[in-house]
């Protein structure tokens, strides 16, 4: 499965006593952005408890069907002084979806082989593109950081990763070709560490509309366009007809829901096979 940000996702924790009051959920190793695989399920089961929902998605009685795993980020959008933004990955970030690819089976087109080493400098470092349009020159600027074109090219990772993204939408394959980029998992660290958005919410009094005491905070979200991947498959009890079970959508992830936040489109790359995870 493919998870792709159109509004800015808030994926989060809970409360915390840090900066952030509302952060968003990361994985403990890397410290990267992830959507646990129950925010998804719990979307996709709807509310439901009848007896189709509770054969799919399980009940407090039997596991379900259907099998999910964490959705793992692979693009970050990073804000770039020429062409927008980027999405933006990383060796780390491209070997870890191969990973997952090689043990459900699917071949997406690239091979570790096919993935740049970046350097590392003081400044950023390298940055590998597969078009011209985040690049004057041989500058590349994300956020605050200087970066210089490598030599070489990505082509054959964003091509096959942009048919997976956006398939039959051409416009969406020309816009990931064009701003496709890897850097040292270092940079890719840093952004995804310091580049989400961070928001000022306040909570007003109903009655004069002004602002209630200790009604100010702060919560995270993963921007807009980021990319995500995660495991999908059925159960070795499961049934022939449950694999068409989850189609490519429009869902709705996370918290905030009322003002916008985690509307992202669900694609499903490959029909799972019973017993495929």
């Amino acid at each position: 499965l493919f998870l792709h940000a159109l509004t800015p996702l808030h994926s989060g924790t809970g409360q915390t006593a840090a900066v952030i009051d509302l952060p968003i959920a990361r994985e403990k190793t890397t410290g990267w952005p992830v959507v646990p695989a129950s925010s998804l399920k719990g979307v996709l089961r709807g509310g439901k408890t009848d007896a189709p929902a509770n054969q799919r998605f399980g009940s407090l009685d039997a596991a379900g069907e259907e099998l999910f795993g964490d959705l793992h980020l692979l693009c970050f959008p990073a804000r770039s002084l020429y062409g927008t933004f980027a999405y933006l990955t990383c060796p780390l970030a491209l070997k870890r979806f191969l990973r997952e690819e090689k043990a459900l089976g699917i071949v997406s087109g690239f091979v570790a082989g096919d993935i740049p080493s970046p350097a590392l400098t003081d400044t950023g470092g390298e940055i590998v593109l597969t078009g011209s349009t985040l690049a004057a020159g041989n500058n590349v600027i994300l956020d605050d950081l200087d970066l210089t074109k490598a030599a070489s090219n990505a082509g054959i990772i964003s091509t096959a990763l942009k048919k997976l993204l956006f398939s039959g939408d051409a416009d969406g394959q020309t816009l990931f070709f064009e701003r496709f980029a890897v850097v040292h998992d270092e940079v890719f660290n840093y952004l995804t560490a310091h580049a989400c958005e961070v928001t000022a919410r306040v909570s007003l009094e109903s009655s004069t509309k002004t602002v209630k005491k200790g009604g100010l905070w702060y919560e995270e979200a993963v921007p807009a366009e980021a990319i995500f991947h995660g495991p999908y498959g059925l159960a070795d009890h499961a049934a022939e007809a449950t694999a068409a079970g989850v189609v490519s959508r429009l869902v709705q992830l996370g918290g905030k829901e009322s003002v916008g936040r985690g509307l992202c489109n669900l694609i499903v790359s490959a029909a799972p096979a019973v017993g495929g995870i």
